[in-house]
Formats: C-alpha cells, structure tokens, sequence
C-alpha cells in the first residue's frame, strides 16, 4: 500500500469471481471491516563513495466495505481510520502523520476479471504523495481469489500491471500464479492459506526530494504474499507479503548508474 517516495510500487493483489454455496471464495457484501497495517522496507544503493540505504515504515488503520454486484461491479470503499509514514536511513527523515485522510473514503469498483478502478480518492497533501497511490489503497486486502471460486483449480494466472503518479511515475508489472496452501487456524477458526507469488518488474522516473536530479530506475524481484481467508465468511482474515528485488538506479543529469537493491515486508490483519 505504501512504499519508498521514489520506488513507491506495489503489487494490487486483486481477483474476481461468483459462485454460490459451499465454501465462499468470491468478494461478496461485508459488514464493515477494520484491518491494522504495518510495513517497512529498505533500499540500498552501491553509490561511488559506499553502500547508503533509505528506509520506510508504514502504520495504519482502515476499513473497507464491498457492496453488492451491480452491472459495473462491486464498490469497494477504503477508509482510513489513523496513518503515519516514517523515512530515514542515510536520507533526510521524515515522520508524516496522514490526519487529513481520516475518514475520507477512496472509492474503486472491482469487476468480475478481478480489476479495480479507482471512481473517487480524496485530495492528497503533497507531504504523503511520496508515500501513498490511490491504487495502491486496495492492495493487500483483496486476495487473488480463484476465477469463478473454482477451488479444484490447483492454481491460477496471476497478473497486474499498475501505474502510479507521486513523486515519480512508476509502472509495475506483476506476473505471478496463485494458489490454495492448505487448511489453517486462526484465531482458534479454520481458515485456508492462498499463496500468490511470481516476478515484479518496476521503473520509474521523477525527482524525488532530497534526490540531486532525476532519477530513473527499475529492478525485478520475488513478490510473495500469504493470504488468511475465512471460507465460511468470506472475508481476508490476514495477509504477509514480501519483497526481493534487485536492478539500478541512474541519476540523469551526472550520467551515474548505482545498483540497488530493494526488500520490504508487510502485515495486514482484521481487528477484532
């Protein structure tokens, strides 16, 4: 959901289907739910004069809710409760608090191919455009579910391309295979793991702040995430995502090309 201000990427794990009875693995009108978010990566650049690193941290509260299917799709509306963002390393540190999206509703409608559109967001302060991207808001709650709740499938195709402007424009492409991991518990419930894992390709282009000039980069790494889903409710219970990526960054103006590498982490869990 959040990211680096100038690696701000992410993966929207996002998929579409119906069905009924059985066990549910489709999207389907919920209560309100209140998940709590926790991030963190670090960015390493091999510049000329040493290894420097840049580091990010995400907190959040929000709720989501999903309306029923209409000819369009369902509306899916993101609302933060608390959010801060925090940035330092060898870089200049940062500590936003995101009070001016509280209670502030991001709306997209999800199709039945499994992609969001982002309708409505509310207007974004410039100190949390380097940390926050509309589309980015929905990613980590909405697991990549099988197409039309088929859970004989031993797995499905996976793929996302998304763009992002903040501080820099950024173009991901994620393509990856999702699939059922087995029977757990949680929180003393049965629950079922579905995995999504595959290749993530990123570039970017902008002037970050803070940063001598612009700035392209891109890199390829493992993307991973681990989804809790209750298939009696139909709701994301948790999910733990990972990052590992490597590629280079080149400022434009001094022709200097630095390799970089780039792991991150997050939770995500609903709150009781």
């Amino acid at each position: 959901m959040m990211r680096p201000s100038f690696l701000a990427a992410s993966v929207l794990i996002l998929a579409g289907c119906a069905g009924a009875g059985g066990p549910i693995y489709e999207f389907r009108p919920a209560d309100v739910l209140r998940y709590q978010l926790s991030e963190h990566g670090v960015l390493k650049i091999d510049t000329p004069v040493g290894e420097q690193s840049a580091t990010d941290s995400t907190r959040a509260t929000f709720a989501i809710e999903i309306a029923g299917a209409t000819e369009a799709g369902r509306e899916v509306v993101v609302t933060f409760d608390a959010l801060e963002f925090w940035s330092g390393g060898d870089f200049p540190k940062q500590h936003i608090v995101g009070d001016d999206l509280a209670n502030r509703p991001f709306r997209g409608v999800l199709n039945q191919a499994g992609e969001i559109k982002v309708t409505e967001m509310p207007e974004v302060p410039e100190s949390l455009r380097g940390a926050i991207a509309p589309d980015a808001v929905f990613a980590n709650v909405l697991p990549a579910l099988p197409p039309m709740a088929d859970a004989s499938l031993p797995s499905w195709p996976h793929r996302v391309t998304m763009k992002m402007e903040t501080e820099m424009s950024v173009e991901l492409d994620y393509d990856g295979t999702a699939s059922f991991a087995g029977d757990t518990t949680w929180n003393g419930e049965p629950a079922q793991v579905i995995i999504s894992e595959g290749i993530a390709t990123a570039t970017g282009h902008g002037a970050p702040a803070g940063s001598p000039g612009e700035i392209d980069f891109s890199y390829t790494g493992r993307y991973v995430t681990r989804y809790i889903w209750d298939p009696v409710r139909g709701i994301m219970l948790a999910s733990y995502s990972t990052t590992e990526a490597e590629g280079d960054l080149e400022v434009v103006d001094m022709q200097m090309i630095m390799p970089i590498t780039y792991q991150s982490r997050s939770y995500v869990t609903l709150q009781r």
